[in-house]
């Protein structure tokens, strides 16, 4: 029992810490950055940036080798999701903005999201796009593509900070979200990069 009680112990003082830290990542809002915040947590308008992506891998890479890394970012979209979703089942965590006691504390609320908090969705999907389609993109040895992976990256740090900045997610649920998607991606990537050395060059 005293170890069940330590294990507990450890788990309130983590929620506190958490709760602590997203509060105080949050309150560094203001008027002029808000709409930057709401605009980098909508999903829709991100949509070409995949289609992008996508057009992008099978020209670098040719259509065989194209439409592999194409999967392989599927699929890590898909298990990203399945996770994700199963995750927040079994937690059942509200998000910031239905929880009384981040309300009561003052928590800026700029998006109201339903459903449950733990993971990120968002951290996992838009790291498992980055990293995988980063790995995929440097297949192609004719070019320095740590441009792009530095960029991607970085819009993936943005899209994950946002929801903590809107209120629909706390750090630990991005933190979370985005270890998830970035092991999905490696997995993904390593059996892309296995079934192309199959291939011949372009």
């Amino acid at each position: 029992m005293e170890g069940v009680e330590q294990i507990v112990t450890i788990w309130d003082r983590l929620e506190a810490a958490d709760r602590a830290a997203t509060l105080w990542i949050n309150g560094n809002c203001s008027q002029w950055s808000d709409p930057f915040w709401v605009f980098m947590s909508q999903i829709k308008i991100w949509i070409p940036l995949y289609v992008l992506v996508v057009a992008l891998l099978i020209w670098r890479l040719g259509w065989k080798k194209g439409l592999i890394a194409v999967a392989a970012v599927a699929l890590c979209f898909f298990c990203d999701e399945r996770i994700n979703n199963l995750i927040k089942m079994i937690s059942e965590r509200p998000r910031p903005c239905n929880d009384p006691g981040m309300i009561a504390a003052g928590i800026h609320v700029l998006e109201q999201g339903g459903g449950w908090s733990f993971p990120s969705g968002h951290a996992c999907n838009s790291f498992g796009f980055a990293v995988s389609s980063a790995i995929c993109l440097n297949f192609d040895k004719k070019f320095n593509w740590g441009w792009y992976t530095v960029i991607i990256i970085a819009w993936a740090t943005l899209v994950g900070i946002s929801r903590i900045m809107v209120a629909c997610h706390f750090l630990g649920d991005v933190m979370v979200g985005t270890v998830i998607g970035v092991l999905m991606a490696l997995l993904w990537a390593r059996i892309a990069r296995k079934a192309c050395n199959l291939l011949p060059d372009k």
